[in-house]
């Protein structure tokens, strides 16, 4: 018996981080129903090989599927509610950043002063003036596009500032390195992303060919 119980342990323990790295990695949904559908194979199986396994210690099998799975969905929230704190820290921090523009259109603004050797500017149209919170937000994207790039990318970085009749469109262009992200979806795009909306922009950030390109237009 007490090896009996000793197997049925260890293979609760097991079932149990199974459980639990599924519910970290996947959905509440995706969770749920593997779980069930994971118990109702169990509970079948068990049927087979012993008919009264539920007044044994078989049900432990069943309740380390559903707690694990739980405690990794909660952590799974957890981590989501974290990501989401932080970029809305970060968008309320931009927020009163732009109210500070506004209530001081004054502020020096020096693009120059994020360049070096390594960017290569192009400029399409005839510069022009720019409203006070349009011109942070094209400071902005500059300073979190070239940084982007600066981090994940391999020395390189095209910036092209284009002014139409209406609006203005910034690309920031750079070749990723091996093992970089290819995907726009850091904390840093995110905020820059809610920051081009509260003037009314749009802002695209993923892969093009060998390239990841910011693209904001304003």
């Amino acid at each position: 018996m007490a090896s009996k119980f000793g197997l049925v342990v260890w293979a609760s323990l097991l079932v149990l981080l199974a459980a639990y790295f599924t519910g970290v990695s996947v959905g509440r949904r995706t969770a749920a129903v593997s779980v069930l559908v994971a118990i109702a194979g169990f509970a079948v199986a068990a049927t087979f090989v012993a008919g009264d396994w539920w007044s044994g210690f078989g049900p432990l099998i069943p309740a380390a599927l559903l707690a694990g799975a739980a405690l990794g969905n909660a952590v799974r929230t957890g981590r989501e509610s974290a990501a989401i704190r932080a970029a809305s820290t970060k968008v309320l921090e931009e927020l009163g950043s732009l109210l500070g523009v506004l209530r001081d259109p004054v502020l020096d603004l020096d693009l120059d002063s994020l360049l070096d050797d390594r960017v290569e500017v192009t400029v399409v149209g005839e510069q022009r003036s720019l409203p006070a919170p349009v011109d942070v937000t094209v400071y902005r994207v500059v300073q979190e596009s070239i940084a982007n790039a600066r981090k994940y990318g391999t020395g390189w970085v095209q910036l092209t500032m284009e002014y139409e009749p209406d609006r203005i469109v910034i690309e920031v262009r750079n070749e990723r390195g091996a093992g970089a992200p290819r995907r726009g979806s850091g904390y840093g795009l995110i905020g820059l992303r809610e920051r081009v909306a509260l003037v009314d922009g749009q802002l695209s950030a993923g892969p093009e060919g060998k390239d990841f390109v910011i693209r904001a237009v304003l």
